[in-house]
């Protein structure tokens, strides 16, 4: 099936998608920045709204919204699946390893860093993701 994508009346820079994945991505959104939904979540949440659609229609969404650039995929060491939030400023990642709990910090790797390590090995970094790991503030208490 060829999905084909034109301009949107909402914002003229996002493309109009299919009615399922604008619920899906309708549903990243209004979740907000700093949380941060896993595929089986954004399913239940999409379920409620529109009976009978599949899980397996959510994870291909989910996987479109990413390659458009209109939702953020996070892999984090220890998580049991990946994790979906709205496009947002550069930030990094806090992990509690007891509790599981997920949370923006506002960090980015400097720019001169970045280049430095590209420029000792011979590559070029497009992207940069940065995860951290500890005890939140109420596992650690």
């Amino acid at each position: 099936m060829k999905v084909t994508f034109t301009l949107s009346r909402r914002n003229p820079a996002e493309p109009k998608l299919p009615k399922n994945y604008q619920l899906i991505y309708d549903i990243v959104e209004q979740s907000g920045l700093g949380r941060h939904l896993t595929p089986a979540e954004i399913y239940t949440k999409a379920l409620k709204r529109r009976p009978g659609i599949g899980f397996s229609t959510v994870y291909r969404g989910l996987e479109r919204l990413r390659d458009l650039g209109l939702v953020s995929e996070l892999h984090v060491p220890g998580a049991e699946a990946a994790t979906y939030e709205p496009v947002g400023p550069k930030h990094a990642h806090f992990r509690c390893s007891e509790c599981g709990e997920i949370e923006d910090v506002p960090y980015a790797v400097p720019s001169r860093t970045l280049k430095a390590l590209a420029l000792e090995h011979g590559f070029t970094i497009d992207t940069e993701r940065v995860t951290f790991e500890g005890h939140c503030a109420d596992c650690a208490s």
